[in-house]
């Protein structure tokens, strides 16, 4: 049978957390000379970080604690579809890497989750007996994915300005993802889950590190 991934529909919740990623990012975008300082953003950028990994952290959790015994005979581990993007492996690493290029290397993560992230709303909300809890958090997941890299780019954009990171990275899970086979959805479901947690977990480290460096001189 195919599988249906109509995209529910989401109430104020969602449209208000829309309109808080406008609220967060325009003025600087707009006006980026006369907007909030550097800094200021920084801190916006550093707390959406943290709110966002967490928020990946429990719906990994919960999405684990749910469906978790589907997949016991099958892999546990599939390899994160953002495993080629080159990045610092180890906080040495991550502290010889400059600024721009740890930019560029967070926005990379992120903009690699557009596509997986559109897909996983509607194939979460197919899941049989799925919670209103892990469709409206992993909606909002999405939401926070976007509107953090709207603000990392906007930060490159003022230190190094006409540079855009737009690199693209091949997705080739979507297949699995809309398999009508469920024990490939949910494989496909906890391993893009499992990535998500640990890509914001990285990224997260990155952004706390570039604040340290260029908003209080390694002061810190």
């Amino acid at each position: 049978m195919q599988l249906s991934l109509t995209l529910p529909c989401f109430t104020g919740t969602f449209l208000l957390l829309a309109v808080s990623n406008v609220l967060l990012w325009e003025p600087v975008t707009s006006s980026p000379q006369y907007g909030v300082s550097t800094g200021s953003l920084y801190e916006r950028v550093v707390r959406w970080s943290h709110i966002t990994h967490d928020l990946a952290s429990k719906v990994f959790i919960e999405f684990d604690m749910k469906y978790g015994r589907t997949w016991n005979q099958y892999p546990m581990f599939s390899p994160c579809h953002t495993a080629s993007i080159p990045t610092p492996e180890n906080s040495e690493q991550v502290h010889q890497t400059k600024s721009q290029d740890l930019l560029k290397a967070a926005i990379s993560v992120l903009l690699a989750w557009e596509e997986p992230l559109k897909l996983m709303v509607p194939a979460v909300a197919a899941l049989p007996g799925v919670s209103d809890t892990l469709l409206s958090r992993t909606k909002e997941l999405e939401e926070r994915i976007l509107g953090l890299q709207e603000g990392l780019s906007t930060i490159l954009s003022r230190v190094q300005p006409g540079d855009v990171e737009r690199d693209y990275t091949f997705w080739s899970g979507w297949s699995d993802l809309q398999s009508s086979d469920e024990a490939n959805r949910f494989s496909a479901l906890r391993t893009l889950y499992r990535c998500v947690r640990r890509d914001t977990h990285k990224v997260d480290n990155f952004i706390k590190v570039l604040k340290c460096r260029d908003v209080h001189n390694n002061n810190c």
